[in-house]
């Protein structure tokens, strides 16, 4: 059974939502690699959007699938450096779903790992034979229970709370923009907000690194994060675009009923310093002395 599909310049390790091309990883989600494992593992065929909800979202899952899946597919397209209207990858067909357009080979190598950064990739042997209808479907639930796994495991592990103060989870802030170079300025400011908090260690216990806070946006499950780290109260933040640069919102909410308790709003130029990622961080830092300790 084939473990890596290879298309185009890129290699795509199914185990592991692994994004290669040219020797380089390419930043790709959980979730949306989950939505090219479908995809790609039918080349040529329309994937239907309730095909995709039932495979990657289970009927349990309480998210915004309309949202969370345009969300999917559009950063698949930044990653493949694709265009919806001039797909080379990924067509949408309206009212009836998406086809992957881009011929797919599948090799079998059990001993094949993701090179390290940097490192060159082995290209395609002259035989790799073209992946087959059957057997895509085992192949694709294998991935998606991996991922699964790693997923839960890494929650598990995180999941002890104190039993005097309240938990803190900090999500990573998501680049609403589509700007890629502003993924590192999404996580400047969720670093700087996790150490401000950190700080207080006799308010709060925080956690800041779990699998699950790193989850885009459109695909939070807030139910599942209080559930899986026992969080009592969950940070989220967004960083937008606006007429003169970039606006930061921060929310402050309580996990047992999802009440906000606070919201902050910043305006922010389009170059983002320290600075100013320290400056909401103690602001936020003073909304939550304020609030949570009645808001428990």
């Amino acid at each position: 059974m084939p473990t890596v599909l290879r298309f185009d310049r890129f290699e795509f390790f199914l185990h592991s939502g692994e994004l290669i091309t040219d020797g380089s990883r390419v930043r790709l989600e959980p979730q949306p690699a989950k939505v090219l494992a479908v995809l790609a593992c039918r080349p040529g065929e329309v994937v239907s959007r309730e095909e995709l909800q039932k495979e990657i979202w289970p009927a349990d899952t309480f998210v915004d699938f309309e949202r969370g899946l345009n969300y999917c597919v559009r950063r698949i397209r930044i990653a493949l450096d694709d265009s919806a209207s001039a797909p080379r990858f990924i067509e949408t067909l309206p009212k009836r779903g998406y086809r992957f357009l881009a011929a797919v080979d599948g090799l079998c190598s059990p001993e094949l790992e993701p090179p390290p950064p940097g490192q060159a990739v082995e290209p395609a042997p002259s035989g790799a034979a073209p992946l087959a209808k059957d057997g895509r479907r085992a192949v694709l639930r294998l991935a998606l229970s991996v991922a699964a796994l790693i997923l839960a495991g890494a929650a598990v592990v995180l999941s002890t709370r104190s039993s005097t103060v309240p938990t803190v989870a900090v999500t990573l802030f998501d680049n609403e923009t589509d700007h890629r170079d502003l993924d590192r300025v999404a996580q400047v400011f969720t670093d700087a907000l996790v150490e401000r908090l950190a700080r207080d260690s006799t308010r709060w216990s925080v956690i800041g690194n779990a699998a699950i806070l790193r989850t885009p946006r459109p695909l939070l499950n807030l139910e599942t994060i209080a559930s899986s780290l026992h969080a009592d109260f969950i940070v989220l933040g967004q960083i937008q675009p606006s007429e003169r640069g970039l606006t930061v919102l921060t929310h402050l909410i309580r996990a047992r009923d999802q009440r906000h308790l606070w919201v902050g709003r910043f305006a922010s130029p389009a170059v983002v310093d320290q600075g100013l990622a320290s400056r909401i961080a103690e602001t936020v830092a003073a909304a939550a002395t304020q609030r949570i300790g009645s808001g428990r």
